[in-house]
């Protein structure tokens, strides 16, 4: 079955993206979302799509919470993970962040990265640039 041979590894990947207290709502929201239009058997490359499916909500979470935050709502709970690191991580952009996590902690192939996130190799190259880029900035501050 399609749902349980991904589950696991689209939980980690919304984990990465959105923290442990959203990941599985988040999920949960994708996968209605894709069965309100179809089944997942129709689906011609149904880990892909669930994977940009996860990437594509996730960014939508963090533009709402971005609102949230901008007029005083702070509901985001915090992630208890070693402060300096997880916070560079976290101030990536989602499309840097993705990359980040399947290219280097999933050990993902950069064409299969670009397909789960439904763009070019050289796409996913250049986040992963940016990404370095940025991280070490902020970590050489500290």
């Amino acid at each position: 079955m399609i749902w349980s041979r991904h589950r696991d590894e689209l939980i980690r990947y919304a984990t990465v993206l959105v923290g442990p207290a959203e990941a599985e709502d988040l999920l949960s929201t994708v996968v209605l979302r894709v069965l309100q239009r179809r089944s997942l058997t129709e689906l011609r490359h149904p880990r892909s799509y669930l994977f940009q499916g996860v990437l594509n909500e996730a960014r939508s979470l963090g533009r709402r919470n971005s609102r949230r935050r901008l007029a005083g709502d702070e509901s985001v709970p915090p992630i208890e993970v070693d402060p300096g690191v997880l916070d560079a991580v976290l101030r990536l952009p989602e499309r840097q962040r993705a990359a980040v996590y399947l290219t280097y902690w999933r050990d993902l192939p950069i064409a299969e990265t670009a397909e789960l996130m439904g763009c070019r190799p050289g796409t996913v190259k250049r986040y992963l640039h940016l990404a370095r880029s940025h991280l070490r900035e902020v970590l050489d501050e500290k």
